[in-house]
C-alpha cells in the first residue's frame, strides 16, 4: 500500500508543479510584451516536465521498479489531464496529437523514475 501512496503523491506534486509553473508563466505572458503563439510549446515543456517530476519523486520514494512507477504516474498525469479537458469543453474531439502527448508524457515519468531510483541509493 505504500506504493500506491507514493505514486499517488508524486502525481499530486506533479499537478502543484504544473499549476505554480503556469500561474508564473501566465504572470508573465500579463505583465509583459510576451506573445500568446508560445503558449502550445510552453504548455507541453510544463506538462513534461512536471510528468518527468512526478515520477521521480514516486521512484525515489519507492527505491525500485523506477521505470514501472515512472510511467504509471506519467500515464496517469496524461489521463487526468484528458478527463479534465473532456468534462470542461462542450464538444471534446480525440485526436492524433493527445496519443502522442500520452506517450511523451508516459516516457517523461519513466525517465524521471529511472533518475529517481538512482537517487534513493
Amino acid at each position: 500500500m505504500d506504493k500506491t501512496k507514493y505514486v499517488f503523491k508524486g502525481l499530486g506534486f506533479a499537478y502543484i508543479l504544473t499549476l505554480g509553473i503556469l500561474f508564473i508563466y501566465n504572470a508573465a505572458l500579463t505583465f509583459t510584451s510576451l506573445g500568446a503563439d508560445s503558449i502550445g510549446m510552453v504548455a507541453s515543456f510544463i506538462t513534461t516536465i512536471s510528468s518527468a517530476f512526478g515520477g521521480f519523486y514516486a521512484s525515489k520514494h519507492i527505491k525500485e521498479r523506477g521505470l514501472v512507477y515512472g510511467l504509471s504516474v506519467g500515464v496517469m498525469y496524461m489521463i487526468c489531464i484528458f478527463l479534465t479537458v473532456f468534462l470542461v469543453q462542450e464538444a471534446f474531439a480525440f485526436q492524433i496529437s493527445m496519443v502522442y502527448k500520452i506517450i511523451l508524457m508516459a516516457v517523461a515519468g519513466g525517465i524521471g523514475g529511472v533518475i529517481g531510483v538512482n537517487f534513493s541509493k
